[in-house]
């Protein structure tokens, strides 16, 4: 994966105080991370799988979205009716 941050190792990692060694360690990591990102590339099937989980998942998330939409929109309106039923009444008292 290219993120377009590379640093050499005397820009900035120096300045911190980064030896040169883990300077080296961590490129060498970086390189393994790499390497094994190009080798585990997800088959079709598998990507199709996690894209269904997903969108499993989001729909889920949609409906809970919903329903609690749904129980603000009921309580506002019980407010309003409250507030309604309120004004009604103190109006025929006077």
């Amino acid at each position: 994966m290219e993120t377009g941050h590379h640093h050499e190792p005397t820009e900035g990692w120096r300045d911190a105080g980064v030896p040169r060694e883990e300077w080296e360690r961590l490129e060498h990591l970086l390189e393994l991370v790499r390497r094994e990102h190009l080798r585990t590339e997800l088959s079709p099937e598998r990507r199709e799988q996690i894209r269904v989980r997903v969108m499993e998942r989001l729909e889920a998330t949609e409906r809970r979205r919903r329903r609690w939409r749904m129980v603000a929109v009921g309580a506002g309106a019980a407010l309003v009716a409250g507030l309604v039923l309120t004004v009604v009444v103190q109006a025929r008292v006077r």
